[in-house]
């Protein structure tokens, strides 16, 4: 039973309590009212009285009339003052019941008051005149029998009354007696729920206490669990050479999982990963214990009592770390991830909060290395992630103190041998570090969200300095998987053109395969937005990743950019060499330019004109510079290129 169910059961009870408490009440008024009735139910008394009185009135008079009696006229007038009394009372109360039924004897009533009234004058003159007490006989003669018919009518009626009230009075006892046996089940049927309830809310408890100390997905014991262990073995620890470690478990390439075969086989793949970790992690090892517990989303975190040294962590890492590697089979598909880790040790004075805070640093670093692998806490890893957050909150501030700069990078059309257009770079001016790199600060912004209002502040710059460009020159700008992300692009780069007037056709957008992994219908759906602007996009850094010849069959794009690490190496190793070549030969079929990234010596400038690249960029051509300083004709440039 549910408690809302219960709530509703108990409200009825309750109801019906109040109900029935009420209708008892009505039911005890009308009893009371019937008793009260019945003692007043008396005309047959009444009416035998006052015939009683007459007889006795009419045996004085008559005793008086024959004067052989020693009866005196203050008996007789006594008498009189008894029947008067007694015909008055017929004339109030109950018995006025029996005059509305029977008119008749409202009659004989009448006629008895008048003749009392007729023969008072003469009971008085009964001392004086004593034939005054046969004329009064003589009036009250003719009353005999209809008191007497009186009489008899009125026990005939009090007998119907008192039997209509005695059945009244019975149906009243049956009903007072269901009412109250009807509340005594009542009461036992909300014991039993009562005592139901009770035994719910105990399993209800049992359930809360069991929510409240395990995650619901795995059944393994969740963080309130782990905190409560490691505060108790840090409150109880001793200097016995054992201390306490804390592993951080973060899965790699979730999110892929998550976005690939969808949430519910994601949930699969915890409980999988939850079930191999119990399989590879004894609950003790020696004096060594060791406690599973998931913190949420991919995350999970052991807690290690009683080592020893730092190796015997790191075994425990390297052993989940192997055994994670390993395939796993979900809903008929073979998934591959892995897992990064974070360890830290209880070394010193140190705090639950501070100890999961080091875990989770080491973690970031063991992921920052390549994932896969796990790193311990170091102290220099504090004082990084405090670097990182000022550096997050001078990057906020160099938004609103205009510290940011595009400087661009000419792009050579090896073909027209002219320059055919720049990519916009962005530069950090800080006001006491200088010139910051670009590979500082740019994955900051990125992972703090700062890249979209960043980014649309590149797209509006760049399209308001190329705008005073010579016209057959374009301007690059890179683009972000998280601008995709923000729903707000297309928005952003037509408010950009529209304010610089900069012709849609000079402005190129360049995408890495990153862009296309993230949502490929919305993304491509993004593209040909884009495209229905006028604008060109171009794939950077192509060949780096495993699916870019699908995308390039998925969307026609402008132009295809080869990544600087196979031009860097074209001459070392031949594969590189052939992997430049075949992208030209691709770039050609497709009708696509391809550009050579990272061009620096002119050996390479050889080596990709003979691959068949169209077009190419590099520190051979010049360094970024800022708008100002830029030149746009091949002659003014340090290095002109000559095509044999």
């Amino acid at each position: 039973m549910s408690l809302r169910t219960f709530k509703t059961v108990v409200a009825l009870v309750i109801g019906g309590f109040l109900i029935a408490a009420v209708y008892i009440s009505v039911l005890v008024v009308q009893r009371q009212g019937a008793l009260r009735q019945i003692s007043v139910y008396n005309p047959a008394w009444e009416a035998g009285q006052a015939t009683s009185e007459f007889m006795r009135l009419e045996q004085r008079l008559a005793e008086f009339a024959s004067g052989k009696s020693k009866l005196d006229q203050d008996e007789v007038r006594l008498r009189y003052d008894i029947l008067l009394g007694r015909a008055q009372i017929l004339n109030e109360g109950s018995f006025k019941d029996l005059l509305q039924t029977s008119p008749e004897h409202g009659e004989t009533l009448v006629e008895f008051q008048k003749r009392l009234a007729a023969v008072q004058p003469l009971i008085e003159e009964i001392g004086q005149r004593p034939e005054a007490a046969q004329e009064a006989l003589e009036i009250l003669n003719p009353l005999e029998g209809p008191l007497a018919q009186l009489a008899s009518a009125s026990h005939n009626h009090g007998a119907a009354l008192v039997q209509k009230d005695q059945q009244e009075l019975i149906r009243l006892h049956w009903a007072f007696s269901g009412i109250a046996v009807s509340l005594i089940l009542i009461g036992v049927v909300l014991i039993i729920l009562l005592n139901r309830h009770n035994r719910l809310l105990g399993h209800a408890h049992e359930e809360l206490h069991v929510l409240a100390h395990q995650d619901a997905l795995t059944g393994l014991p969740n963080r309130v669990v782990l905190r409560n262990q490691l505060e108790q073995a840090l409150s109880s620890r001793r200097s016995n050479g054992r201390t306490i470690a804390v592993s951080y478990l973060d899965l790699d390439h979730f999110k892929d999982v998550n976005d690939s075969f969808g949430h519910e086989t994601g949930d699969e793949l915890l409980k999988a990963v939850a079930e191999r970790l119990r399989d590879c992690i004894p609950s003790h090892e020696g004096q060594v214990r060791n406690l599973i517990s998931r913190f949420g989303g991919d995350e999970f975190a052991i807690l290690q009592t009683g080592i020893r040294r730092p190796e015997e962590s790191a075994a425990l890492a390297s052993r989940i770390v192997e055994a994670l590697r390993a395939p796993f089979s979900v809903n008929g598909q073979e998934i591959f991830i892995g897992t990064s880790i974070g360890i830290a040790l209880a070394q010193g004075p140190v705090t639950s909060s501070q100890i999961l805070k080091h875990a989770d640093m080491a973690l970031y670093h063991a992921k920052a290395d390549g994932r896969g692998t796990f790193r311990f806490f170091e102290p220099d890893m504090d004082a990084q992630l405090q670097a990182r957050r000022a550096l997050e909150v001078n990057l906020r501030k160099a938004m609103g103190a205009g510290e940011f700069e595009l400087f661009y990078q000419p792009q050579i059309n090896i073909e027209a041998n002219e320059i055919g257009g720049f990519e916009a770079l962005l530069r950090w001016h800080h006001p006491e570090r200088g010139l910051v790199p670009p590979g500082e600060f740019i994955p900051v912004i990125e992972n703090t969200g700062l890249i979209v209002p960043l980014g649309d502040w590149v797209i509006e710059q760049a399209c308001r300095e190329a705008a005073g460009w010579p016209r057959n020159i374009h301007v690059a700008v890179n683009l972000s998987p998280v601008q995709f992300r923000s729903r707000g692009l297309v928005q952003s780069v037509s408010r950009a053109l529209a304010e610089s007037g900069l012709d849609p056709n000079r402005l190129e957008l360049e995408i890495t395969e990153s862009v296309l992994l993230q949502d490929n219908e919305m993304t491509v759906s993004t593209l040909h937005q884009l495209r229905r602007l006028g604008v060109r996009i171009a794939m950077d850094d192509f060949g780096t990743g495993y699916s870019s010849l699908s995308y390039l069959r998925s969307f026609p794009f402008d132009k295809i950019k080869i990544d600087q690490s196979f031009v860097r190496e074209m001459s070392q190793r031949a594969d590189c060499l052939a992997i430049v070549q075949s992208v030209a030969n691709l770039g050609s079929s497709l009708g696509m330019p391809t550009v050579a990234e990272g061009v620096e010596t002119e050996d390479q400038l050889r080596q990709i004109q003979a691959a068949g690249c169209t077009d190419a960029q590099g520190y051979y051509f010049g360094r970024p510079k800022p708008a100002h300083e830029l030149v746009h004709t091949l002659d003014a440039l340090k290095h002109a290129v000559k095509v044999a």
